[in-house]
C-alpha cells in the first residue's frame, strides 16, 4: 500500500519548503486578503488539492482541469498522474501521456521524466493515439493559450484593486480586508509583489520553483488513498 499521487501531492503541499519565503498557497494571511481570487491557477489547484483530500475525486479532476487551463503545470501533472493509475475509474495510459506531455512543456524535471516513463511504457500500438491526443490538449492547455489566459487575468486583477497606486506600494502601505468580520492589514509590497503580478515575472517565478524540483523518496504517513499491490509501480 503507498499514498496515491505521492510524488506530485507531496510536494504541492510541501512548497514553502522548498523557497526562501512561503509562497502565496501556504500563506494564511495572503489567502484571507483575497489573493486567490486573482490566481485561478493557484485557487484551482489548491481546491482540486482539498477535494482529493476528501476523497471526492471528480471533482478534484475537474477543479485541475481548470486550473490547467490557466498553464499551471503541477495541476496538468495531477490529471496525468490520476488517468496513468486509474482513480475511481479505468486506467487510460493514452490520456495520462497527453496531460503529463502538457505539463512538461516548460522542461521542469519532475513531469519530463514521468512524461518519458509513461511513453516508455506504453504499448506501441498506442504511440499514434498518445501523439494525437497531446496535439488536442496542447491546443486547449499549452502554453501558447494558457499563459494568455492567465496573463490578462493578473493584469486586470491588479489594475482593478490598485488603479493608479500599482506604481507607489512600498513596505510603509498596508492592505486593509476583513478577516471572520474583523478588519485585518497585510504590507502592500508583500501583496502587490511583482512577481505575483506581472505575467513575464510571474512566469520566471514558477520555473525557478518547479527547476529545483525532482523525483525522489519520500516518507507518508497512513494512506490516504491506496492502490493494490497488483498495480503497475510508478
Amino acid at each position: 500500500m503507498r499514498l496515491l499521487l505521492a510524488p506530485l501531492l507531496l510536494l504541492t503541499l510541501s512548497l514553502p519548503t522548498q523557497a526562501a519565503e512561503t509562497p502565496p498557497e501556504g500563506d494564511s494571511t495572503l489567502l484571507n486578503a483575497g489573493f486567490l481570487d486573482n490566481h485561478p491557477d493557484m485557487m484551482y489547484r489548491q481546491w482540486g488539492v482539498n477535494a482529493l483530500h476528501r476523497g471526492e475525486v471528480d471533482s478534484a479532476m475537474e477543479n485541475f482541469r481548470l486550473s490547467a487551463r490557466y498553464a499551471d503545470k503541477p495541476s496538468q501533472g495531477y490529471l496525468g498522474e490520476m488517468y496513468w493509475f486509474g482513480v475511481e475509474r479505468p486506467a487510460d495510459k493514452v490520456m495520462a501521456y497527453a496531460w503529463m506531455n502538457v505539463a512538461a512543456e516548460r522542461g521542469y524535471p519532475l513531469f519530463v521524466e514521468l512524461r518519458d516513463q509513461y511513453w516508455a511504457a506504453l504499448p506501441l500500438e498506442q504511440h499514434e493515439a498518445a501523439r494525437a491526443q497531446a496535439r488536442l490538449l496542447a491546443a486547449e492547455y499549452g502554453d501558447a493559450v494558457a499563459k494568455p489566459r492567465i496573463a490578462q487575468v493578473l493584469t486586470k486583477g491588479l489594475r482593478a484593486m490598485t488603479g493608479s497606486r500599482v506604481g507607489s506600494m512600498s513596505s510603509n502601505m498596508d492592505v486593509v480586508y476583513m478577516d471572520g468580520g474583523m478588519p485585518k492589514t497585510i504590507k502592500a509590497d508583500r501583496f502587490y509583489d511583482k512577481k505575483y503580478w506581472d505575467p513575464k515575472l510571474y512566469h520566471e517565478w514558477q520555473d525557478e520553483t518547479w527547476m529545483k524540483i525532482r523525483r525522489g523518496t519520500v516518507e507518508v504517513g497512513t494512506p490516504a488513498m491506496a492502490i493494490p499491490a497488483a498495480t503497475d509501480k510508478p
